[in-house]
């Protein structure tokens, strides 16, 4: 509808409608970050066994053991740099998000807003994707890095016990189900696996919601003898919800839900933790942020978390916008996630 010059109205801020990134799992689970300068980054995944010193007498040489606890694999980060024009056509003809029709803005002003603005989208991309290599790490114990001459796997070895599949009865839409038991079972195998506490359940809130109402875990939260735990659920923004905690095998297990979604390769947009899901790991873990170098020159071929950088092309004029970045997310005690489907 066209804007009438005889109307007296005030343009009020855009109602942008953004769909923010959560980044939950960055902060969360995968806080450390660490740069890597190379084509490839090395990565000790950590798999110890609890082994005794031999029983030997004072009087004969020492018994040399294997050295064990770990082992090295290279990984190739993945690359991203996704890029935007601003010609100067738009620059000087169109609105800028929340500008009046009658604005006295100049172009130059024009530029730097949308500038800063389009920076910020290619910002968010990026984010999305690092906290989507994050999520695929800790349900599949893998990445799938597919893309404009790229096709390769970053697979962080995780055993096949760590990623458990529950039918029959023992899924968690059935009344005779025991998901406390299931969490206990995950939270002793990590235990056991990688020497460490687990802490945390992560599911999107649909599969929370299953677990909150389902017939066996209300009985036990009912029980006032012992601390079984306490459901309450809150919402912490940024598609995060708090419900509360478990107590399972003496150890207090924290649970969220956590709604964030993408847009897969073929245009679908998927949650990143999948309905009927959940992720019982440690923040304590040893989980980081490797970025590899970035390949061009005017970044001095650094590994830094991010690059932005501009060019102008002259005829026509156009002004070139680029974030480079290569992350890797890496769960270095991956013994350290089970990774459960639970219906």
């Amino acid at each position: 509808m066209a804007i009438s010059i005889f109307a007296s109205r005030a343009m009020a801020a855009a109602m942008r409608q953004d769909k923010k990134t959560g980044t939950f799992l960055l902060d969360v689970l995968f806080s450390k970050v660490d740069p890597k300068i190379g084509e490839t980054v090395d990565i000790d995944i950590i798999k110890g066994k609890r082994r005794m010193a031999p029983f030997q007498s004072p009087r004969v040489e020492g018994k040399l053991v294997e050295k064990l606890g770990k082992t090295t694999n290279s990984y190739k980060p993945a690359y991203v740099k996704p890029k935007k024009e601003l010609d100067a056509e738009i620059i000087v003809n169109a609105r800028g998000d929340g500008e009046s029709a009658y604005s006295l803005q100049s172009p130059q002003e024009r530029a730097s807003i949308m500038l800063a603005a389009e920076l910020n989208d290619l910002e968010d991309m990026i984010i999305r994707r690092e906290e989507w290599m994050c999520a695929q790490q800790l349900v599949n114990g893998y990445v799938d890095v597919a893309g404009d001459g790229v096709n390769y796997r970053i697979d962080l070895l995780m055993d096949s016990d760590h990623k458990i599949t529950l039918t029959g009865i023992d899924v968690w839409t059935n009344t005779s189900s025991n998901p406390n038991s299931d969490i206990g079972d995950a939270v002793n195998l990590i235990s056991k696996d990688a020497g460490i506490s687990a802490n945390i359940m992560i599911g999107n809130t649909t599969t929370m919601d299953v677990y909150v109402n389902n017939a066996k875990v209300q009985s036990l939260l009912n029980t006032r003898r012992i601390d079984l735990g306490m459901i309450k659920p809150e919402d912490m923004g940024d598609g995060v919800s708090y419900y509360g905690y478990v107590t399972v095998n003496g150890k207090q297990i924290d649970m969220y839900g956590y709604d964030n979604w993408y847009i897969d390769d073929s245009g679908v947009e998927q949650p990143m933790i999948p309905d009927g899901q959940v992720v019982i790991t440690s923040t304590k873990a040893d989980f980081r942020r490797h970025y590899g170098a970035i390949k061009d020159k005017k970044a001095g071929y650094a590994a830094i978390p991010r690059f932005p950088k501009t060019w102008d092309v002259e005829d026509p004029d156009v002004t070139w916008l680029m974030v480079q970045s290569a992350p890797l997310p890496a769960a270095h005690q991956i013994d350290a996630i089970v990774s459960m489907k639970v219906y």
